[in-house]
């Protein structure tokens, strides 16, 4: 294999936007690394179609709420490349409940896998990354209001953005630059169980409360992250950029108000 090939990796990759961001970097011939929980069946399709298209591809299955998981998952990493150009911090899972409803092993996943897994992670990613390259995180809406049912894995997202910043400013004399994106509405398999039969009615009024009136695609925020990917934004530092169609600055006046 050859050690020059750019190579990224997802977690959460399979799936979803971290799918959308795989295609985005395959399309520039970087070596994808993805990593999956448990459902080995879509990953072997996930890399079969990258591969028909002359892509190499690797999906590892890892659960990153297990203790050990960033040394499991770096092994294998290790033994497909030794350098990383982008490490791109996607996968997340929760249990919607009620703060009042949380047991322990709930907050012990939803933490491991957003937060813990995220500076081990890291920890394993930068001595791949010689030559500086760039370390991106995904939150989510629940950081900027309330989700019923998501202040836990708010609380960890809100964490996730705070160590993107501080990763950010300890990583960049190394010439890694560190960023992460606030996607807040995706229509994605997970969000349409979570809002089950209210889906439909949940996602016509979200696309209006846009200003193009209309929901993000997987592909409006996987260009940002390639955008954060680039030397193009070596003066970003640390930031969680915003990337909603104008939504979190709507007013319900709006609505009252459009003209027909």
């Amino acid at each position: 294999m050859g050690q020059t090939q750019p190579t990224v990796l997802i977690t959460g990759g399979t799936r979803g936007l971290g799918l959308a961001v795989a295609k985005t970097f395959a399309a520039r011939r970087h070596r994808l690394v993805l990593t999956y929980r448990s459902d080995h069946e879509n990953a072997q399709r996930v890399v079969k179609e990258f591969s028909t298209q002359s892509i190499e591809c690797h999906a590892i299955p890892v659960d990153l709420s297990e203790e050990n998981a960033s040394e499991l998952l770096f092994e294998q990493v290790r033994a497909i490349t030794p350098t990383l150009s982008v490490y791109i911090h996607n996968a997340a899972a929760t249990a919607f409940k009620n703060l009042l409803e949380l047991k322990s092993h709930h907050i012990r996943k939803t933490y491991h896998i957003t937060v813990n897994s995220f500076i081990l992670n890291v920890q394993q990613a930068v001595p791949m990354m010689p030559n500086g390259g760039a370390i991106i995180t995904v939150s989510g809406m629940d950081t900027k209001e309330a989700v019923p049912f998501h202040g836990l894995l708010a609380s960890a997202k809100a964490s996730l953005e705070m160590l993107t910043a501080y990763f950010a400013h300890e990583l960049a004399s190394r010439g890694i630059r560190v960023n992460g994106v606030n996607p807040w509405f995706l229509d994605t398999d997970s969000t349409q169980k979570y809002l089950g039969p209210l889906h439909e009615r949940a996602t016509n009024y979200l696309a209006k409360i846009t200003a193009s009136k209309r929901l993000a695609t997987l592909d409006d925020v996987a260009t940002v992250i390639d955008f954060l990917s680039s030397e193009q934004s070596r003066w970003i530092v640390g930031q969680t950029i915003v990337v909603d169609g104008g939504q979190t600055f709507f007013s319900p006046t709006s609505l009252v108000m459009e003209r027909p």
